[in-house]
């Protein structure tokens, strides 16, 4: 059983996050993405697998991992790294853990904690801090709920994969995940805008402040309910600054944060990998829920470098084998994805929030950079490349037909 593997499925940051602390740990690693030249399909801490698209056939993805898992030579620990693929896994359950362990929630705390009106009501029945929020059944609710809730408001999918749709993406631009309204007669519009394609969002309000005071709780709470990882960050700077995901955090500690995450969690029953995004509130120092991915996170694998390996533990506990607690990590270590963190400092600097010696300066110390990695340059080395020609493509002029 020791010797059991484990499957990542998809990569990107956070896949690869995932295939080096868990192959730092001598685990085996199948890494399986559709797309052969993923971020980190060449990491020497994995073997590549190119699989089928679960966004274009899911009936076709589920049958290749089940294929899959009848030919590996041990039952693997199975990590889902997206929404698609939790659904999935929780759905299909007692077909998949045949071949595969993975520990999560029963399938409807799956679909509450991963849906925003789900979440709101998780929150509201077990008193989890939380911002005002409308679930509106149609344009008439919206209206109603502009004149109740308080502005800017957040204009957000009811379930977070919907925004990846096509239609919406052109309407709204690649990654957007909220649209900030400030007054109610843009929020109508850009409720029409998105309801043309898909109705079923939310409306909730801003909790104000700077973006450092959005945080992440990270944990593994094991197969009998007892948590055996946790650590938490500070969300330094996010792309796009104040609405989207963390370019850089930061380790951290916070007793309250400790206190109300784990209320939470032990409300819901929770099993698994998952982390838990708050804000704290200026105006009454309370952390309000804004987020729960039932998963690994974007940033999740800078635990491994601060003493809490939340993948190593979850494929321990996942075998049944002895797993000694992990709850302290060191404070003050950085994770920095150096791609998305330089668009981030250019905005903020935009915005007039940050200057380049700021910026240089908050890049001092230790830090885990979210590709390169010295014991593992490849995926730092295929993708520096594009990266460059993306930074120097709009400068030539390039795609804007000039030359």
């Amino acid at each position: 059983m020791p010797d059991a593997p484990a499957v990542v499925l998809y990569m990107s940051y956070l896949g690869l996050g995932l295939v080096r602390a868990l192959g730092r740990e001598g685990v085996r690693v199948f890494a399986l993405d559709p797309h052969p030249d993923a971020l980190g399909m060449n990491s020497r801490y994995c073997q590549p697998v190119v699989t089928p698209d679960i966004k274009q056939d899911e009936a076709r993805y589920l049958e290749f991992l089940l294929d899959f898992g009848r030919r590996l030579p041990a039952k693997a620990v199975l990590y889902p790294t997206g929404d698609p693929t939790v659904v999935l896994l929780s759905r299909e359950r007692e077909v998949l853990s045949q071949y595969y362990h993975f520990v999560m929630p029963d399938h409807a705390t799956v679909l509450k904690l991963l849906t925003k009106d789900g979440l709101d009501a998780v929150a509201r029945e077990h008193g989890i801090p939380a911002p005002r929020t409308a679930i509106p059944a149609d344009r008439a609710a919206v209206e109603a709920a502009a004149r109740d809730l308080q502005f800017p408001v957040l204009l957000k999918p009811a379930e977070s994969h919907a925004w990846k749709a096509k239609a919406i993406v052109d309407l709204i631009g690649v990654g957007t995940k909220v649209i900030p309204c400030s007054s109610p007669e843009e929020l109508l519009v850009q409720y029409d805008r998105i309801a043309a394609h898909n109705p079923n969002v939310i409306v909730q309000e801003l909790v104000p402040g700077e973006d450092e005071r959005l945080v992440y709780f990270c944990f593994y709470v094991g197969r009998d309910g007892e948590p055996l990882g946790v650590f938490a960050g500070r969300k330094r700077r996010v792309l796009p600054p104040g609405l989207g995901s963390a370019s850089f955090a930061e380790t951290m500690a916070d007793p309250a944060l400790t206190d109300v995450a784990l209320r939470l969690l032990r409300a819901v029953d929770y099993r698994g990998l998952g982390g838990v995004e708050f804000k704290l509130d200026p105006r009454d120092n309370t952390y309000k829920l804004i987020e729960f991915n039932v998963r690994f996170g974007l940033w999740d694998a800078l635990g491994a470098r601060c003493g809490v390996n939340l993948a190593h533990l979850a494929w321990r506990d996942a075998l049944g084998l002895p797993v000694e607690p992990q709850v302290r990590c060191r404070t003050g270590v950085k994770w920095v994805s150096m791609q998305r963190d330089l668009s981030a400092f250019r905005l903020y600097r935009r915005q007039g929030k940050l200057t380049t010696w700021r910026w240089l300066r908050s890049l001092a110390g230790e830090k885990m950079w979210a590709v390169l990695a010295w014991d593992d340059l490849a995926p730092f080395l295929s993708s520096a490349p594009g990266y460059v020609w993306g930074l120097l493509a709009p400068r030539l002029g390039i795609g804007r037909g000039r030359v």
